[in-house]
């Protein structure tokens, strides 16, 4: 399933009338900076836009937003210029090579009746000198931003023991061997099994070093600035199957080879995944003591990531569409949202919609229509915007951005305003920053989820387990953000879910704590009295109430900064208002079924 038609033109047409437009915008505007001098006229100068004669050599070059800033945001006496005039002007200047064109998608039926203007002007993707971009952007007409690639968060310092950081060294400053040294590991399971595809990360002299596993489970590190002697930590996290591992310096043999080896869940939860688990965080949320009718069913779902890997067997009928936006521009994309390049997407996916297949793991809203919308690796912030674009037109419910850039996006502000106005949910991981929220967590109109971690629910070599509580019990996670901004937190850490292959895998972060409160909010959509059986039509006041309904159904943490925790932990039953007797009689009848839920620390 692909993108609808007209969200994205080529930006090649259009020069026919460019004299004619720039003819017509003849209106001054003020200065950027304020003072009241004119910049110029829109006309067939366009110095208004920093248009120059005579440039020279290209240098410098990089890929931008142009935008006609709206009406609204204007200052007084400045006049706008309509989207049309300003593209024709970029696509004269030979400074400018034209990219694509983003023209706003409305929603459909009453939303677009109560909505008919969109918050976000049409855009224009293109290439230019900096000093082109700086020009344009000192008209207060026009609104000029780097086009941001999409990214994951940045990886929290790591510990090598606990309280102890390991700060990163400059490349610059790291003093080099003349020949390297080599490391050779080799990662088996409990019966002497290798495993194959584990990323392996050593810390050289706070120097991380990284390489996969081949399918005799061995990899090779070369040592730039230290030895074998010197390592400080060892990680190591299979794609699947296995726990991830946190280790010292390791015990090499002497042909040289370290033998590493990584506990298998089976080893940790009887039976699986030939039967099926109950996480830590379902029974947290208590999920669990919801009715098993409660699936989901008619809610579409977007999940904004790396692709899903729809071969899973508990996918493949979870998630049949999807649009891979970091292919050309204006390309077909599908296919190709059906491979996860990280696996991060899989991962939060299966939390969300995972099929009940009485094995491995089931979804919270295991019926709802998942949509994955592929934007990493290669996405920028203008595939983000055609993303929310593909939200409005397909009258997605929910949507859940895992995708962060580094500095704040107006465009992006307003495009979520579209996507409010549409109903939209939007719900963001906060980030696993242990610092400030992500963009675009930090945009009004956006559920920010943080993450919580729970003491015993990984075993003792887990990366995670150096840097718990001495008490029991949940516990903000270490990664998940300190600023204010969260709204809610939900399970992150030690969460089982699907992974690349057919398997399972312990997945942490903020964004699975997102996928916990987006399953949640389908199972508000689908099966709440007053959403269900009031038929909200798509508009505001629908998001705003599932966003209250959500946020005022949490449990407090006590003893929790509220600035990491906000409300506290979602909690299914109180947001579904499912009576405290149907609660009770289901959990005495679930007692025996819960024996083993948590692993074994």
């Amino acid at each position: 399933m692909s993108e609808q038609g007209g969200g994205v033109k080529p930006g090649n047409g259009g020069k026919g009338n460019a004299q004619a437009q720039k003819a017509a915008a003849t209106q001054p505007s003020e200065a950027a900076d304020g003072t009241g001098e004119p910049a110029g006229r829109l006309g067939g100068e366009a110095q208004a836009l920093g248009y120059t004669q005579g440039r020279g050599v290209r240098a410098g070059w990089g890929r931008y937003l142009v935008a006609p800033r709206p009406m609204g945001m204007l200052g007084g006496g400045v006049p706008p210029i309509e989207a049309a005039a300003l593209f024709a002007l970029l696509e004269e200047d030979p400074d400018v090579e034209p990219v694509a064109q983003l023209r706003p998608s409305r929603p459909r039926g009453l939303g677009a009746i109560t909505e008919p203007h969109s918050a976000c002007p049409p855009v224009a993707v293109v290439t230019m000198p900096e000093q082109r971009a700086r020009a344009l952007a000192a008209n207060p007409q026009v609104v000029v931003e780097i086009d941001q690639p999409l990214a994951y968060t940045p990886t929290p310092t790591i510990s090598a023991d606990m309280g102890t950081a390991v700060p990163v060294v400059d490349p610059m400053l790291a003093i080099t061997l003349e020949e390297p040294g080599t490391v050779r590991l080799r990662v088996v399971g409990g019966d002497g099994q290798a495993v194959a595809g584990a990323h392996v990360w050593a810390i050289d002299s706070s120097i991380p070093v990284h390489g996969v596993t081949g399918r005799d489970g061995q990899v090779s590190l070369t040592l730039a600035a230290g030895t074998s002697d010197t390592l400080q930590g060892l990680y190591v996290r299979p794609v699947s199957g296995y726990w991830p591992l946190r280790t010292g310096r390791p015990d090499l043999t002497e042909g040289g080879e370290a033998v590493v080896e990584v506990q298998a869940l089976a080893e940790t939860f009887e039976g699986f995944p030939g039967r099926a688990l109950t996480g830590w965080g379902a029974q947290a949320m208590r999920l669990h003591q919801i009715p098993p009718t409660y699936r989901g069913h008619g809610i579409k779902v977007a999940l904004m990531d790396s692709g899903v890997n729809t071969a899973h067997p508990d996918l493949k009928e979870s998630v049949r569409h999807g649009h891979d936006f970091t292919t050309t521009v204006g390309g077909a994309g599908d296919g190709t949202w059906g491979r996860d390049a990280t696996g991060h997407g899989t991962w939060c996916a299966g939390v969300i919609a995972a099929a009940d297949s009485r094995t491995g793991i089931t979804g919270i809203a295991s019926e709802a229509e998942l949509h994955a919308l592929k934007l990493f690796p290669g996405g920028h912030v203008s595939d983000l915007l055609r993303a929310v674009d593909y939200c409005v037109t397909h009258d997605i419910d929910i949507a859940q951005i895992n995708l962060a850039y580094a500095f704040p996006s107006q465009l992006m502000a307003w495009k979520l305003l579209d996507a409010h106005a549409a109903g939209i949910t939007v719900i963001a991981p906060a980030g696993d920053t242990a610092g400030p929220l992500t963009q675009p967590a930090a945009l009004p109109g956006v559920l920010v989820v943080g993450a919580l971690a729970h003491t015993g629910t990984y075993p003792p070599t887990a990366p995670l387990a150096a840097v718990q509580p001495p008490w029991p019990g949940p516990y903000p996670a270490p990664f998940t953000p300190t600023w204010p901004g969260v709204d809610l937190v939900a399970p992150g850490a030690a969460v089982i879910t699907t992974a690349l292959g057919d398997g399972y895998t312990p997945a942490d972060g903020t964004a699975v704590a997102a996928a916990h409160v987006t399953g949640l909010a389908a199972l508000l959509l689908a099966h709440h009295d007053h959403l269900r059986t009031q038929v909200m039509p798509r508009i505001p006041a629908r998001a705003d109430h599932l966003y209250t309904l959500l946020r005022t159904a949490c449990r407090s943490l006590p003893g929790a900064d509220p600035a990491r925790v906000g409300a506290g932990i979602a909690d299914a039953p109180t947001a579904l208002g499912i009576p405290a007797s149907w609660q009770q009689d289901y959990r005495s009848e679930q007692m025996s079924a819960e024996a083993g839920a948590y692993p074994r620390s």
